[in-house]
Parts: structure tokens; C-alpha cells; sequence
């Protein structure tokens, strides 16, 4: 059985062995939660993206609709 499988086994050897096998899955859950997190920022940034260009696009309706007011029609 090669180290690995005997550490994702939780096949520990020694106090070493057993220290790896912890850090390692500290590196997995901080890995997971590092992409959880990147996850949302880039949801949110498409959000925040979006509601810029609805905010532009009322703007524009906004301005044309004052320039007609302001041209009697």
C-alpha cells in the first residue's frame, strides 16, 4: 500500500504519520473553503456587474424622458 492510500485509509503508522494525515486535511478543508469563497465573490460580482448595467440603462431611459419633457412633447 503506498503512503498515500495508507494516510487516506487512516492506516497511521506513527505520531508523524498521524501529524500528516491531520495537516493534510486541514490543506483539503481550507482548500474547499478557499474555492467556496472565491465562488460567491464571482457570483456576486456578476450581480454587482449586473445591477450597473440596469442602473446605466435607467440613466439613459431617464435622460431621454427629461430631454423630451424639456422639449414639450
Amino acid at each position: 500500500m503506498a503512503a498515500k492510500e495508507v494516510l487516506d485509509a487512516g492506516l497511521l503508522l506513527d505520531p508523524k504519520s498521524r501529524k500528516i494525515a491531520v495537516l493534510r486535511k486541514i490543506v483539503v478543508r481550507l482548500h474547499r473553503e478557499v474555492e467556496h469563497h472565491q465562488n460567491m465573490s464571482d457570483l456576486y460580482r456578476g450581480k454587482v456587474e449586473r445591477v450597473k448595467e440596469l442602473l446605466a440603462s435607467m440613466r439613459r431611459k431617464l435622460a431621454r424622458v427629461s430631454r423630451s419633457i424639456d422639449l414639450g412633447e
